[in-house]
């Protein structure tokens, strides 16, 4: 009689613990939810059509249905023709503009907000959208396909460094902060991760025709830039086909 007793009273009390823990877990999955979803920082700049035009005219560029976006850019999944020299301050307003009228159907960035702060620093917020055409391309970001979907539509928030190394000819940088939500992600872990984006944004600027760069430097107005571009940078297609 007391073994069974005893027994109940095991089951009851490991019932108990075993409802603490789920609803434990339940919350916690909740704030995790509820911390990545949530924007901590946001990017205050808005642009016009006006702003659009005049970041055209600066660099004479050709824009038509076909342009690349920035994630084609990165793959280095572009066609540049042409090439003119371009001396120009890219306001935020500008850079705006140009990276969310440049979304096509391989754009993962949605949203983007830039802000050029100064002495080679800039924030910049925006939400990622599917990241399945971006895994189709590299293949490699398959095993961080289950980490990568967690991201998917949530606010992302940046703070970095950003200048041109004349020396090696090569853009470089360091994240200062890193936000998904109002998670902050460490900065080395940050660092260590966008490694490879560096890599990939020197690569692509190196084998893009037409452009090259002087000079580049990061102001409170915007892209210091004086070098040559590309007339036009068509898409290569999608990165399904």
């Amino acid at each position: 009689m007391h073994d069974w007793r005893d027994m109940m009273r095991f089951l009851k009390g490991l019932f108990k613990f075993l409802m603490v823990v789920i609803i434990v877990l339940v919350v916690a999955a909740g704030a995790v939810y509820y911390l990545i979803s949530s924007p901590a920082k946001l990017v205050d700049v808005t642009y016009s059509e006006q702003d659009f035009q005049s970041y055209l005219a600066k660099g004479g560029i050709d824009f038509n249905d076909n342009h690349a976006s920035a994630e084609d850019f990165f793959a280095g999944n572009v066609i540049a023709r042409g090439q003119t020299p371009v001396t120009a301050v890219v306001t935020n307003e500008e850079l705006t503009a140009i990276a969310n009228r440049s979304m096509n159907q391989n754009s993962v960035m949605k949203n983007v907000k830039i802000k050029c702060i100064g002495d080679d620093e800039l924030i910049m917020s925006c939400e990622l959208g599917d990241i399945g055409p971006l895994i189709e391309q590299f293949p490699v970001l398959e095993k961080f396909k289950t980490g990568l979907q967690l991201v998917e539509n949530k606010p992302i928030y940046m703070h970095a460094t950003l200048f041109y190394d004349e020396n090696t000819q090569k853009f470089d940088g360091v994240t200062k902060e890193l936000y998904v939500g109002k998670l902050k992600i460490p900065t080395s872990q940050a660092n260590d991760n966008l490694e490879a984006g560096g890599t990939a944004l020197n690569r692509a600027i190196k084998n893009l025709n037409g452009f090259s760069v002087r000079s580049f430097k990061v102001t409170e107005e915007g892209f210091n830039f004086d070098g040559t571009i590309p007339e036009k940078i068509q898409s290569a297609g999608s990165f399904g086909n």
